[in-house]
């Protein structure tokens, strides 16, 4: 581990142990997984190791899961302790995430990296917009029935495996559009992010088990070092920003969190474009 850490150098430590910081600030507030943030920071750190595009994509995404289940396993059980958890929401959708994180998980490997690049910054844009529209951005007063009503959480499923982003960073805009209030889906979001994150963690894991290449620290698509980098920070600071959720202005929260998501998917963009 030590030579891992090192390999990363003390700025990329740094960076990773801020961006821990504000994953645990955004899991406990809005119950936001943190891979939206982590995905682009790691691509640029792995992006430095000499790998090749997939393998340095599939590493970040990896790695990313791994980080978002040890925080999001703090915020889950601050929500808990907190009462937070709407428990009709979790009971109607854990299934179908669970449906669609298996189909992720297994659409994950066929997915070109320029591909999950852009799809990547899509989402991001998408999440954004919905953000700032707040309740303009409402399609109906309430969860769609099943069958119809198992697509939104497959789709949060599949798309949060194969691409990184932690499962309540989707459902929390997604709930919105229904209606949901996202105070409401905070703590939900908490548990989908577990609910993807560990299925995902060990997919990554073992699609990479034994590539040459990998940073010395990791197993498969996953480097140790850096996941705990990232998640050691946010499970520190997760369970104070799980109980100031409900006392903190949503609307600017909002805001600020569909201005990051603005902000990553141009960078993102950027390095795509112009590989730098």
């Amino acid at each position: 581990m030590t030579s891992a850490l090192a390999d990363l150098g003390v700025i990329s430590i740094l960076v990773l142990a801020t961006v821990g910081l504000l994953i645990g600030t955004l899991g406990g507030l809005l119950g936001i997984g943190g891979g939206v943030i982590a995905v682009p920071v790691l691509l640029e750190v792995f992006a430095l190791g000499g790998m090749s595009d997939a393998d340095h994509a599939a590493l970040a995404i990896g790695t990313a899961q791994a980080a978002i289940l040890l925080s999001s396993l703090a915020a889950a059980a601050a929500h808990a302790a907190a009462g937070t958890i709407d428990q009709p929401v979790l009971r109607s959708w854990l299934p179908a995430i669970l449906a669609g994180t298996l189909l992720g998980l297994g659409l994950a490997p066929l997915i070109p990296a320029s591909l999950s690049v852009g799809a990547f910054a899509a989402v991001a844009v998408l999440l954004g917009t919905q953000m700032m529209a707040g309740a303009r951005g409402v399609l109906a007063s309430g969860l769609p029935a099943p069958p119809l009503g198992w697509l939104p959480p497959a789709a949060i499923g599949a798309l949060s495996a194969a691409l990184g982003i932690g499962a309540g960073t989707l459902s929390g805009p997604v709930l919105g559009l229904f209606s949901t209030p996202i105070n409401r889906a905070v703590g939900a979001g908490a548990i989908f992010n577990i609910a993807v994150a560990l299925p995902a963690t060990l997919g990554f894991a073992a699609l990479g088990y034994g590539k040459p290449g990998l940073p010395p620290d990791s197993v498969g698509y996953v480097s140790l070092s850096a996941a705990i980098l990232l998640a050691l920070p946010a499970i520190v600071v997760a369970p104070f920003a799980a109980r100031l959720s409900s006392r903190l202005p949503v609307p600017l929260l909002r805001r600020v969190f569909a201005a990051c998501l603005f902000a990553i998917a141009l960078r993102v963009l950027w390095r795509a474009t112009f590989g730098q």
